[in-house]
């Protein structure tokens, strides 16, 4: 009876393995293989939900980054018209109560940025601070889109106790297009 019992059970734990061996064993490879899909997907799956909360944000602000091309589209020119812009740049000097010593705008060129022409500007001029700061931000809030690319400052205090700034700017305009010279043809 003993022997029944035990060649049973080695009867039972020879049929367990051969089960195992048979059938368990190479699905347990397809389901290591199934864990690593499932597990990938979860990850394209959190990447992609990230994504498209990313392009649901960037949805809610596309009227504020179209209000913002819009307002730098109307602060480029169609055409450099330097005479405006000699125009506004003394404008600025005089409200603003510096002393502008010189100021050279170039020939409008080719500008680094695509599609656009670019006026380049030096300017140097004297005031105390706050006014060469009023300057400054008077040129910020221009219509005309300006970029500054270069300030230099040195200070020199007067026998009054006033601390003088001697300003040189180096600043960039900018237009859609140049100005194409017409030509006029000789009457017969």
């Amino acid at each position: 009876m003993r022997r029944g019992l035990i060649l049973g059970l080695v009867l039972f734990l020879l049929i367990t393995a051969g089960w195992w061996f048979l059938f368990m064993s190479p699905k347990s490879g397809e389901i290591s293989e199934f864990n690593d899909q499932r597990d990938a997907a979860r990850l394209e799956q959190s990447t992609l939900e990230s994504r498209r909360n990313e392009l649901a944000a960037l949805a809610a602000k596309e009227g504020d980054y179209l209000l913002g091309i819009s307002e730098v589209q109307a602060s480029i020119p169609a055409t450099p018209d330097g005479a405006a812009l000699i125009e506004d740049i003394n404008n600025l000097a005089e409200t603003t109560g510096i002393d502008l010593l010189s100021f050279s705008p170039s020939v409008p060129g080719a500008s680094a940025i695509e599609g656009l022409v670019e006026i380049q500007m030096t300017m140097t001029f004297e005031a105390p601070y706050f006014k060469v700061l009023s300057f400054l931000f008077a040129l910020e809030e221009l219509e005309r889109l300006v970029r500054v690319d270069q300030i230099s400052v040195t200070s020199t205090v007067l026998e009054d106790g006033t601390n003088l700034l001697s300003t040189s700017l180096t600043a960039s305009a900018f237009s859609l297009s140049e100005l194409v010279p017409t030509t006029t043809e000789d009457a017969p």
